[in-house]
């Protein structure tokens, strides 16, 4: 796909700039020319836990996009979980373990002879939808996206806050039932326990007595299921409480709701949330911040990464 016009002319002073998502189930690229989007591409990541077979094919990606255009500026990664940023260092990928404890920027850098800046996904899907996205002109947005797991990011003046240690973003891990269900990272009552794919097959258990696939429930409520959508009136308030949490603490101007989860189920998942969200909230005139889905969809990641050099 090519000449995709997405970002403003403050985005412009570089010449090329490649774009990289590792996820779990794929790895995304894209090649940023300027304020165009010149090559998008996306395979499906072969290991999650061999480290030589997922660096052949990352490197195998950056080729491609390297070869589609001509004097390549800067190459950004990201990836989920926490990254000690003065080493550009993965330190533990929950989805793809392979690369724990790299340092892959480094490691591309003195491959390829380009400069390379890592960053966690959150982070990145929020500052896309702040520059190009649904965040467009606010200067103080929150992200969170929900998939396999749940992450966030905060973006204040079209800049990632990372926090002392580089955790700040972290809203999957915010606790709203310190008696609820056991999360991944060993914490009860964590957002991701309730709004991640398994935590709503879960939520999917307690209403049908099996578990059920987002997207499935998604259709089940496009048919007018009751139950179904019941469930996602569950899920709904689950978010909604995190979300009001999120606005006290930090009174964004927006929260922009991204990730597979919310592409799918929409209005279904974000109008309980919202009802939820405002029942919650502290102040009466933080009760509007808005909150809505992400508009760039799968590639969020990789465009975030590619602005990380404007």
């Amino acid at each position: 796909m090519t000449g995709i016009g997405i970002a403003q002319k403050n985005y412009s002073n570089k010449v090329m700039i490649i774009g990289i998502d590792i996820g779990g189930t794929n790895i995304k690229g894209i090649l940023l020319d300027g304020t165009k989007i010149r090559t998008k591409v996306q395979y499906s990541t072969k290991s999650k836990t061999n480290k030589k077979l997922l660096l052949d094919q990352i490197f195998k990606i950056i080729k491609i996009l390297i070869k589609k255009g001509k004097k390549i500026d800067g190459i950004g990664i990201g990836v989920a979980g926490p990254i000690d940023f003065k080493n550009q260092k993965i330190l533990d990928p929950p989805n793809v373990t392979a690369l724990r404890n790299l340092e892959l920027g480094k490691l591309i850098e003195k491959k390829f002879k380009i400069k390379t800046i890592i960053e966690n996904d959150g982070h990145l899907m929020t500052l896309a939808e702040t520059i190009l996205g649904a965040g467009k002109n606010k200067n103080n947005v929150v992200g969170i996206a929900l998939g396999t797991g749940v992450g966030g990011g905060l973006v204040m003046n079209k800049k990632i806050i990372h926090g002392k240690n580089g955790t700040a973003g972290e809203i999957g891990h915010m606790t709203i039932d310190q008696h609820g269900r056991k999360c991944n990272c060993g914490s009860k009552g964590c957002i991701e326990a309730y709004l991640s794919e398994a935590g709503i097959r879960k939520t999917s258990y307690e209403f049908f007595n099996k578990r059920i696939k987002s997207f499935d429930l998604h259709q089940m409520a496009k048919k007018s299921d009751s139950r179904a959508i019941e469930a996602w009136n569950e899920v709904g308030k689950h978010l909604g409480l995190g979300l009001a949490n999120v606005v006290d603490v930090f009174n964004p101007e927006i929260i922009v709701v991204g990730g597979g989860i919310a592409r799918g189920a929409g209005e279904l998942l974000i109008n309980p949330a919202k009802k939820e969200m405002r029942k919650n909230i502290l102040s009466e005139s933080a009760k509007k911040t808005p909150v809505v889905l992400a508009k760039l969809k799968e590639y969020a990641g990789a465009i975030g990464a590619s602005l990380l050099f404007n």
